[in-house]
């Protein structure tokens, strides 16, 4: 059994991103302002098999989540997920020659997507268990994760499993609460097609053990096969390369504690990492870059956004920033940009286009 990562060194692709922005554009979320919080740009957003560091986009999630006040959001979510969407893992999958081979897939491969959870398979007496054990820290974000994740697991078992004259799930176990809304339980019952229980100690589908070695209506052991060698090469890639790059994680972490309004600094940063102060400056030295460069760009970029937002006041800006008083962020920024925040600000708004 794997242990969860830390937070600063967890990730998610690009594809899920994707995912995400899709509906949230739907019901009215900016994907610039979503790109902009997450600290993503369209360029890195348009690389599918990209990794990308989580705390940011889980931030704006959160914001996105409450603004679209949605309780089964993640149910809805999985509704619309094709898994051609999903990129090699979605092909190899359905490729799989029987229900347990499906599992056993996801398994192997999942981290494809992300390392936010951990699939598994096991069986209590007459039945068969298929969970994910979600590691995402906020706990709105983690209840709509673990929706969507059960409800695309449910809805490929019904594409997949089609000849089947009767359902495949004996029920469905969330550690989440259930929701008050009579009708919105009445939607996970509809969505899953069988009994739920919420409060339980773990989230699973539960399922006919003999469903296990049912023939898929997509198997092709041939396709399989080689979809299963290039996503063992991107893995193997991967792991070659350290996964998410250090100057990525380091970004990551900072954006995070800055959205906290708090000062970054290395010793923080480096600890978010597992690692000392010491080894951070040495392996940014590496790198050809130092903390200060990376905090200094970062807190630039943010800077210019927020002053281009006229409810923002130069004071709030600068706490924002993790400035424990405006003169010095007035300082700092005159030293980058050449001019003072407030002139910076008048520049913008001149250039801005009307309306």
């Amino acid at each position: 059994m794997s242990s969860p990562v830390p937070p600063s060194q967890q990730v998610v692709s690009a594809l899920v991103v994707q995912q995400c922005l899709r509906l949230a554009k739907s019901r009215g979320i900016p994907t610039d302002r979503f790109l902009k919080g997450a600290g993503i740009s369209r360029e890195q957003l348009a690389v599918g098999h990209l990794q990308l560091p989580w705390l940011p986009v889980e931030q704006q999630l959160h914001v996105a989540l409450e603004e679209m006040d949605d309780p089964l959001l993640g149910l809805h979510i999985s509704a619309l997920i094709n898994m051609a969407s999903l990129g090699v893992l979605g092909y190899v999958v359905q490729t799989s020659s029987t229900l347990r081979n499906l599992i056993d897939t996801i398994i192997q491969f999942d981290t494809l997507l992300s390392n936010l959870g951990r699939t598994w398979r096991g069986q209590e007496g007459n039945t068969a268990l298929w969970g994910w054990d979600c590691h995402i820290g906020d706990a709105l974000v983690a209840r709509h994760a673990v929706d969507c994740v059960l409800g695309c697991w449910a809805s490929l078992l019904a594409n997949l499993l089609r000849k089947r004259t009767s359902s495949p799930l004996l029920g469905v176990q969330l550690q989440h609460s259930g929701p008050r809304d009579p009708q919105h339980l009445r939607e996970y019952e509809a969505h899953f097609g069988c009994p739920i229980q919420f409060n339980q100690p773990r989230s699973a589908l539960l399922l006919v053990p003999e469903t296990l070695e049912s023939t898929l209506s997509l198997a092709d052991p041939t396709l399989h096969s080689a979809l299963e060698e290039h996503a063992r090469l991107i893995l193997n890639k991967r792991t070659a390369t350290g996964g998410v790059a250090l100057l990525d994680q380091v970004r990551g972490a900072v954006r995070g504690q800055l959205a906290r309004h708090v000062t970054p600094t290395r010793e923080d940063v480096a600890e978010e990492l597992g690692m000392s102060g010491r080894t951070l400056h040495r392996k940014l030295q590496d790198a050809g870059t130092s903390f200060r460069d990376i905090l200094d760009a970062l807190r630039f970029e943010l800077a210019q956004d927020y002053l281009r937002e006229p409810a923002l006041t130069v004071e709030a800006v600068a706490q924002q920033l993790g400035f424990q008083e405006s003169q010095s962020f007035i300082r700092w920024f005159r030293q980058l940009a050449g001019t003072t925040p407030g002139d910076f600000r008048q520049q913008a708004q001149k250039a801005a286009p009307p309306g």
